[in-house]
């Protein structure tokens, strides 16, 4: 083979390299290649190294980073399709050759079965031989956050649990407003997963030009792929303004600022600025094995009690009638007051059956067992420990759903189960 024709088959691969669709390129060098000499071959087989390819499922469910105003001129979530297409408009914004046509560029990033690009130019940052192709689903409609229930919680874990194996992490557009709830409830119902699941939104549509909607949507695609082999990172998570948080320890703090979520008790697992930073995972202690039996039930009723100064027994008691299990928000470090009708109401709900759970109303801060006031209270309820109160709500309500007996659940609720607190770890073990 002449000199001229082994030139044009080798930057046909590179091309084939750069733009990640080698079949297409090769196809397009004219001529017999069959006559390729075998130091062409072996020069060949040098350029063409593997490409690692890393595919992310997207689950849409809503919120403001996918809205834009309807008829009345309020924020409301848009369809899948009007979502995909602008995703494709921003990946030709920055994935278009100087010399293509649009239409050229669409046919070469355009990917077969609905599958999407991540921009080349993102994961190059990481690893230039890496690419990431993702596909969403919508739920049906998508909603605004407040709008989201328990029963959508086990949806959407239904929905990652039956992809698990055709994907190498999951990302979940979500409204903030209730993000953190949800990530709390998919980190225990998703609890052995081993694969990274991202939950992210913004505080502005991405649609709109001043927006933190563009980097948390492909900050979160990154590293639920790129990442996707840590083992630190294979959990559900959260991720917003440049950080990536463990997805039950996180609080919404701030609704007028693009810096939405913050770990009151809990370092970020990552953060994502001029160079991507993991944390190094820290040693924990041995987990002791917990030998549970599961029994999956309807959706429980779970309450919020939050203790005041003049709180009275009548009021806790008309809280507590009817319910399943109850969150007790209590001062400092869980004290209560120690009004005895209020802890023979606690107590009397206690041996009904209901479970009882405390964790401080405090931003930052344990529940410990270190003052007088509080001492009867805890033979009537569970220590929390560090919980944050989203993370509590959505443990209770996995619990009381999973497991059918009183000592188990207590059992499941004071350990840490995928390290939502600080408290001694457990495995689970089901019997």
């Amino acid at each position: 083979m002449n000199q001229k024709r082994s030139s044009e088959l080798v930057r046909a691969v590179q091309l084939s390299l750069e733009s990640k669709y080698t079949s297409q390129l090769i196809k397009s060098v004219s001529g017999d290649t069959a006559q390729m000499s075998s130091a062409c071959a072996h020069q060949s087989q040098i350029v063409m190294e593997p490409i690692t390819t890393r595919k992310v499922f997207v689950i849409y469910t809503g919120g403001t980073i996918a809205m834009l105003e309807n008829d009345e001129g309020n924020l409301a979530p848009v369809s899948k399709e009007v979502l995909t297409d602008w995703l494709f408009r921003h990946l030709l914004l920055y994935e278009k050759r100087p010399n293509e046509t649009e239409e050229q560029a669409r046919e070469r990033l355009t990917v077969e079965d609905g599958w999407l690009l991540l921009h080349q130019k993102a994961v190059d940052n990481y690893n230039k031989d890496f690419k990431v192709l993702y596909q969403i689903e919508s739920l049906d409609p998508p909603i605004d956050s407040s709008n989201m229930t328990p029963s959508q919680w086990f949806e959407i874990g239904d929905k990652i649990l039956a992809a698990k194996d055709d994907y190498d992490g999951f990302v979940i557009l979500h409204g903030t407003d209730t993000m953190a709830y949800t990530s709390s409830a998919l980190s225990f119902i998703l609890w052995d997963l081993k694969k990274p699941v991202i939950l992210t939104g913004s505080q502005t549509p991405l649609f709109y030009p001043r927006s933190n909607a563009e980097d948390n949507f492909i900050g979160a695609l990154l590293m639920a792929s790129c990442y996707s082999k840590n083992q630190f990172l294979q959990q559900v998570m959260i991720y917003d303004d440049t950080k990536l948080y463990q997805g039950n320890r996180v609080c919404k703090y701030d609704c007028d600022s693009f810096s939405v979520y913050d770990s009151p008790n809990a370092e970020p697992l990552a953060r994502l600025e001029t160079r991507i930073k993991v944390r190094e995972c820290k040693p924990i202690s041995e987990p002791k094995e917990l030998r549970v039996r599961a029994s999956i039930s309807g959706f429980p009723d779970v309450r919020l009690l939050k203790v005041f100064p003049g709180i009275k027994a009548e009021y806790v008691t008309s809280i507590l009638n009817g319910a399943h299990g109850l969150i007790l928000e209590t001062f400092g470090s869980g004290n209560a007051p120690d009004d005895p009708h209020l802890i023979a109401a606690l107590k009397d709900a206690d041996e009904r059956g209901v479970v009882i759970l405390n964790c401080t109303q405090v931003y930052k801060g344990t529940v410990l067992p270190i003052y007088d006031v509080s001492s009867e209270l805890r033979e009537a309820v569970v220590s929390g420990y560090d919980i944050t109160p989203e993370a509590a709500l959505a443990k209770m309500v996995w619990t009381l759903r999973t497991f059918p007996d009183q000592k188990t659940r207590k059992a499941v609720l004071e350990a840490s189960i995928c390290g939502e607190t600080s408290a001694p770890p457990a495995k689970l073990i089901f019997v």
